[in-house]
């Protein structure tokens, strides 16, 4: 089974078979093992953005709202997306605000009121339970 196009998602969004969102109630092992490791992934993530805004302070200001058009936000994302691969690439450190990054860090997962996705996605979250 192929897992390259899955993303891992807090239960803010709904479930779809590219964005994999933690069970609700884990009511077995596997199940409780499934929404660990979800856990420690989307940590890994949040750290990463933390990082990224960070290093880039312009990606921090705005909480969440678009200072600029869709594409110039989309320009400056990518351009500071680039430019932080390479720094990291090249070892290049920057001063990091670890008070950034913590906090992404420590972001908990919003609760949407559905999180019952399409019957592909819950197939799928299904088979990747069972592995565990």
């Amino acid at each position: 089974m192929n897992y390259d196009h899955c993303c891992s998602g807090d239960s803010g969004y709904p479930l779809e078979p590219w964005l994999l969102t933690q069970l609700n109630a884990p009511t077995c092992p596997a199940e409780t093992a499934y929404n660990s490791a979800h856990s420690k992934t989307r940590a890994v993530i949040e750290r990463c953005f933390g990082l990224w805004k960070s290093r880039f302070r312009c990606l921090d200001k705005s909480g969440g709202t678009l200072l600029y058009s869709a594409e110039k936000t989309c320009q400056l994302v990518t351009a500071t997306a680039v430019l932080h691969n390479y720094c990291i690439s090249r070892n290049i450190t920057a001063t990091l605000d670890e008070s950034v990054v913590a906090r992404d860090a420590a972001i908990q997962p919003t609760t949407a009121p559905h999180n019952h996705g399409s019957l592909n996605a819950v197939e799928l979250r299904r088979r990747i339970v069972q592995q565990f």
